[in-house]
Formats: C-alpha cells, sequence, structure tokens
C-alpha cells in the first residue's frame, strides 16, 4: 500500500474514527429504543461501558509494557 505522507495517515485516523463514532452512536441508539424498562437499559448500558473502560485499560497496558520493551530493545541497539 501506497503512503501518502502524514496526510494520508490523518485521513484513515479520521476515517477510524468516524467509523467508531456512528458504530457507537447506531449502538446507543438502538440500546435506547430497545423494548425493555429504562431501568434495565440504564443498568445494561452501565455494565457495558465499565467492561469498556476495563478493556480500555488493559489495552493500555499492553500497550505500555510494549513501548517499554521496544525503548529497551533500542537501547541495547545504541548501545546505552
Amino acid at each position: 500500500m501506497k503512503d501518502n505522507g502524514p496526510h494520508e495517515t490523518n485521513r484513515i485516523t479520521l476515517s477510524f474514527i468516524a467509523l467508531l463514532s456512528a458504530t457507537t452512536l447506531g449502538f446507543v441508539c438502538g440500546m435506547l429504543l430497545a423494548p425493555q424498562s429504562g431501568t434495565r437499559t440504564r443498568r445494561q448500558l452501565h455494565t457495558m461501558a465499565l467492561d469498556a473502560r476495563e478493556r480500555v485499560d488493559e489495552w493500555t497496558e499492553d500497550a505500555k509494557e510494549k513501548v517499554d520493551q521496544v525503548v529497551k530493545e533500542g537501547k541495547k541497539v545504541v548501545g546505552a
């Protein structure tokens, strides 16, 4: 795939964010319009938000570990 520099990367990033936002909005609308009680829907949304937060925390921790590993490898290569 040909990369046209930072503009192409920004376009791809914005496209991904737009897709993620549209998916989330559609999901939330579907949950709010679902044929169940408001209390149950709010409880379900709260549980899903907590699960999503936990997954993001796990991804963040994994990313930090990978960055630390890359930094250590980089220091070995440079000789620091």
